[in-house]
Order: C-alpha cells, then sequence, then structure tokens
C-alpha cells in the first residue's frame, strides 16, 4: 500500500477552517461579506458570548435556490469566478467559495434561504461537517445563517480563543469598518440580546462618518484627500498635526476596492509622509501615526487579493507605484495644510485682541517658519543704543570685592543632591545621569510609566487611593463608536476604578458623569483623557485578560510624562529616585527595556582610546 492518501472531504474542510476561520470574527466577516454581494439592503448580526455561543446573520439579499443552498456547501463552490482569468480580475467580496463548509465543519450550522423564484425557503443543517437536515420552510425572500458553538468540535481551537469582551470588540471594530465602507446598507448589531449598533442606511459617507465618530467628525482637524491618477483613486480624510489627543479616534483604516486591508506598503507610504512634520514639530508618540481613514481604489487586474484565505491581505502589481502615489498625494496635503496654518496664524498674531490664544502645534509651525535673527544683525538695529562700556572687564578691585561677597565653596555633601548628580534632558525626552562606570540613559515616559503602573497595583491590592477632587463634575458625552463598550465595561469594574481612584458616580445615556480622579492625572483635558484610557484599555485587553493589569496599564500610559516635556534637575531627580524605589526598575509595563548603560570603555572604542 502507499504511504500517500487522498484526505477525505471532512479533513479537508477542517484544514480550510484553519485557514478561513481563525475566531468567531472571521465568521461574521464571511457570512456578511457574503450578504453584500447578495445585494442586501439590510444586515442584522446576532451574537452571544462574544459569537463563542451563537452567531446569525439574517440579510434581505437576492437569496438562494434550492439547488443552489446545497450546492453552496461544496468546497470551492462559487458565483463569483469563472475562468482563470476572473481570478485577476476581482470586484467581489466573497470568492473563494471556502467559507460555508469551512464554518460548517467547526460548528452547528443551519442555513434557511429563499430567492424570488420560488415559493417555499429551503433549509440545511449541518453539525461538525455532517448534513443532519434539508428540507422546505417558510421565510422571506433573503439568508438568514445561524452558527452555534463555534470549535466544539475542535477544542485545540477553541482553548485559543480570547474572553467574551475582547472576542465581541473585534466584531464590534469589523461592522465599524463595513458600515463606513457601505453607507447605503443598514447594519444592526445585537449582543446577548441587546442593541449595541444601528446604523440606518444613509446616501453618503459623510453621514455614516457622523453616526459613527460623532455629529462633530468633520468640524475636527482633519484633511480632506481626493486624489485621482491613472488607474488609481484616493479619497478619505487623514488628521492634521495637532496633539494626538484632538484626533477624531485612534482608527487607522485601509480600504482598497471595498476592502479593510492591513498592507505594510500603504503603511509605510502613510509614514514615510507623515515623518518629517513629526520629526520636526515633535508630536505625536515615538513610531506612531496620526489616525487616517483612507479609501483606495486601483484597476481590479492590479491588485490580488487570492494571497490570503481571510483576504486581509493583498498583492499590488506594481507595489512601487502605489506607495509612490499614496505618499506623494498625503505629503502635498500635509505641505499646504502647514503652509495654510502658517498664514491663518500670521493673521491671527496681527490682530492684538487674538494674540496669545495660539494653539500649541501652531506655535510650533510659526516658531519653525519664522526666520530669528542672529545677535550680530540686532545689534546694528540697535547700534544707537548699544554701549560698549557697559560691558567693559572688570577692574581688580571689583574683583576683590566679588570673592568677598561670594560664599566659600561648598562641601559637595552639603551641596543640593540635583547638582551632585547633575541630571540633564536630550531632546526633552532621554535623562542622561553620569554613572561611576559610564553613562546611565533614562526614557522619561517609560520610567514615569512604570512608578505609575506599580503605584495603581498597589492601591487595586489594598494601598489607599490618592485623588484630586474636581472643583465642577465632569460630564464626559461619549463618541458613538466607544458608547457601546464603555459603560457596560465601567459598570462590571466599578470597585476597581473607585480603588484606582476615579469617582464616577452616574450613567445617563451615552453620557458619564466623573467628580474625582487619580492625583496622577494632571493634565486632565476636560475628561478627554479618560476617553483615552478606556481606548487603550480595549487595546490592554487584547492581550491580557486580567482587567486589574489592563486598567494599570492603561492609566500609567495615559498619566505618565510625555516625551517632548522639558524637565528641571529636581524633577528628573524625583523621577530617579522614584524609578529605583520601583520592584522592577528596568522594564516599562509593557516589557519595553526603559534604561540604557554605556560604559566607558564604550566611548573609548568610539573615539579609538582603546
Amino acid at each position: 500500500m502507499g504511504k500517500i492518501k487522498v484526505l477525505s472531504e471532512e479533513v479537508a474542510n477542517r484544514i480550510a477552517a484553519g485557514e478561513v476561520i481563525e475566531r468567531p470574527v472571521s465568521v461574521v466577516k464571511e457570512l456578511v461579506e457574503n450578504s453584500i454581494d447578495a445585494q442586501a439592503t439590510k444586515i442584522t448580526i446576532q451574537i452571544e458570548d462574544g459569537g463563542k455561543r451563537l452567531i446569525q446573520i439574517t440579510d434581505d439579499g437576492i437569496g438562494m435556490s434550492e439547488e443552489d443552498a446545497m450546492q453552496s456547501f461544496e468546497r470551492h463552490a462559487t458565483s463569483k469566478i469563472r475562468t482563470v482569468t476572473d481570478i485577476f480580475n476581482i470586484s467581489s467580496l466573497g470568492f473563494r467559495g471556502e467559507a460555508l463548509p469551512s464554518i460548517a465543519s467547526v460548528s452547528k450550522l443551519t442555513l434557511i434561504t429563499r430567492d424570488n423564484e420560488s415559493e417555499m425557503a429551503s433549509r440545511v443543517e449541518f453539525d461538525g461537517g455532517r448534513l443532519t437536515d434539508f428540507s422546505k420552510t417558510s421565510g422571506n425572500v433573503g439568508t438568514t445563517i445561524t452558527v452555534r458553538k463555534l470549535f466544539s468540535n475542535v477544542p485545540a481551537r477553541k482553548k485559543f480563543l480570547k474572553s467574551t469582551q475582547v472576542e465581541y470588540k473585534h466584531i464590534l471594530d469589523y461592522v465599524h469598518y463595513q458600515s463606513i465602507l457601505y453607507p447605503t446598507v443598514h447594519f444592526r448589531l445585537l449582543a446577548d440580546g441587546k442593541e449595541k449598533l444601528n446604523y440606518p442606511a444613509v446616501e453618503d459617507k459623510q453621514q455614516r462618518f457622523n453616526a459613527v465618530f460623532g455629529h462633530d467628525f468633520l468640524q475636527r482637524d482633519l484633511i480632506t484627500l481626493n486624489v485621482k491618477a491613472e488607474n488609481m483613486e484616493l479619497s478619505g480624510y487623514i488628521a492634521g498635526l495637532e496633539d494626538e489627543s484632538q484626533g477624531f479616534a485612534d482608527y487607522r483604516y485601509i480600504f482598497v476596492n471595498g476592502r479593510f486591508i492591513r498592507d505594510k506598503i500603504i503603511l509605510h507610504s502613510i509614514k514615510s509622509a507623515y515623518e518629517p512634520f513629526i520629526k520636526k514639530l515633535r508630536i505625536f508618540q515615538q513610531g506612531k501615526t496620526p489616525p487616517f481613514i483612507l479609501f483606495l481604489q486601483v484597476d481590479p487586474s492590479e491588485v490580488d487579493f487570492n494571497v490570503h484565505p481571510a483576504k486581509l491581505e493583498l498583492r499590488f502589481g506594481d507595489p512601487g507605484n502605489i506607495h509612490a502615489f499614496v505618499k506623494n498625494a498625503i505629503s502635498k496635503h500635509l505641505l499646504d495644510y502647514e503652509e495654510n496654518r502658517f498664514k491663518a496664524i500670521k493673521t491671527k498674531l496681527s490682530d492684538t485682541l487674538q494674540a496669545g490664544r495660539t494653539t500649541p502645534i501652531e506655535s510650533k509651525i510659526f516658531s519653525k517658519r519664522t526666520d530669528k535673527k542672529r545677535f550680530s544683525e540686532v545689534k546694528k538695529e540697535l547700534k544707537q543704543i548699544y554701549q560698549p562700556d557697559m560691558f567693559r572687564a572688570s577692574s581688580n578691585a571689583d574683583k576683590a570685592l566679588e570673592e568677598n561677597l561670594l560664599p566659600k565653596k561648598q562641601d559637595m555633601f552639603l551641596r543640593p543632591e540635583e547638582e551632585v548628580i547633575n541630571p540633564w534632558q536630550l531632546h526633552q525626552s532621554y535623562i542622561f545621569v553620569q554613572v561611576e562606570e559610564g553613562l546611565m540613559i533614562i526614557d522619561q515616559h517609560a520610567a514615569h510609566e512604570r512608578i505609575i503602573y506599580e503605584k495603581i497595583l498597589h492601591r487595586i491590592h489594598g494601598a489607599p487611593a490618592q485623588t484630586q477632587k474636581l472643583l465642577f463634575p465632569i460630564v464626559i458625552d461619549l463618541p458613538p463608536h466607544l458608547s457601546t463598550t464603555i459603560p457596560e465595561l465601567i459598570s462590571e469594574n466599578l470597585e476597581t476604578f473607585q480603588k484606582i481612584g476615579f469617582s464616577i458616580k452616574t450613567f445617563s445615556g451615552n453620557s458619564i458623569v466623573i467628580d474625582e480622579i487619580p492625583i496622577e492625572l494632571e493634565d486632565w483635558d476636560g475628561g478627554d483623557i479618560f476617553v483615552e484610557i478606556i481606548k487603550q484599555l480595549e487595546d490592554e485587553l487584547s492581550e491580557t485578560e486580567d482587567f486589574r493589569e489592563g486598567i494599570a496599564k492603561s492609566v500609567a500610559c495615559k498619566a505618565a510624562i510625555k516625551a517632548g516635556r522639558k524637565m528641571g534637575r529636581k524633577e528628573m531627580l524625583a523621577l530617579i529616585n522614584d524609578l529605583f524605589a520601583c520592584e522592577v526598575p528596568y522594564y516599562c509595563p509593557h516589557g519595553r527595556p526603559l534604561i540604557i548603560k554605556m560604559p566607558l570603555s564604550e566611548f573609548e572604542k568610539k573615539f579609538k582610546r582603546i
């Protein structure tokens, strides 16, 4: 007997499921995209337990006939492509024909569908890849697919799923960017019987942006793009150069030909366009690109979506051309933005009534674009009042008098500690300290983050909270894209928030009221920092299921001293002392090193003294 065998249909489907179905959101993605391809105008998504127990997608699309309903569960059965040429000219979302058989092989699936030409709907049921029912039933035109007990027959896959909250967040994000892509489709999301999202169909993307990101979306610091070239078009919004907290949201969306994509080439082109401005003006956290929502349309023959079964990756025919097009388009708009801001600042400062009301970024743009006069030029302009004798050398008598008046040289042990250690800053981001064996460099943001992180963990485990009472309670109106998750997250963990130092009194619709905050939050910024903490927390919870650790990291990250802040010597010294009082003083809460030591021998090598 030969050793090579053809896999059974059941095993082949399980392998395909491993490629296509990674987690509950993968099921939602495949089924929703099938609904969009079926010309649905309303799509309802219902989930339970983050999609682990139930996922149900209902649409009012064209539906399927009895024959097509059965055929759709055959591997590589599709209505989207017919020939090899079609693979390289794809305009639909689902085309591989692997979704339904893959999902059916790892769950209990029920399909009810009916097209316009059928009087009765078709019902198909699968359990773990085995057909258990095929019958007629009543039903409207369209399709309903119910998926229960995902991965119940593949326990090795099920154990890798995250918490309900994390899996729900992935689905929520997916529905958000699909609703942005298809504003003419009515999207509705229900989780555990509660309606979380309801975006009725609208005429254009701007109306949908307002629904997702808030009614003031277009009033924020945004740059609108609409650039066309041969076989390419780039549109959407990029954030201006204001401080990150002023951005419209912490989302970075790239859509290519109607698909949400994570593409390294486009991400690099965006970062390359922003980089000169970020470095020049020292804005945003290092290595982080400002928010953007970009829609790229290219000739379907110039892009291959058939790279990965989940279709999150793609391959461009001419990646260099795409990179240059996106980078040049964004760079030009940022230059125009800076030029317009500079002109506006000049006008603003020319009005004495408006003087001093510039934003931090406006001041930076103005100072960077304004030529600074040299001392020699100032001396010439002021030659009438310039008196050289004012700066004559001191006489011997003057020097003797100064020596008698000045205090005697102090012993080093009587001098202030900051003078003995003498820390200094580099680029207002790193603290340099001379040590016996060489040089110690400290990342000021990461160091302060570690200090606050450990303080908060101690409070969570019983240490008394240090708080500051707000003069007036802050009412925070949550933007729509956050109001579906934040209130529930806070109510479930209210005791932990109180231990940290937050006093959150009431919830009312999409609003929360806060009248007490941790003492470390110096830059409260009218409550915006709390929203930033929660957004950071959602990212943290995708890495850890421990809420206490996640909230400690989030508060520490947002409360810590930022890179670019000037610090005095006493402040730097206090930071160093607090850091070495920590249990783990060498790494930030996320595991990145925060101290670098350079021995003297390293300098001697560089200067070729050895």
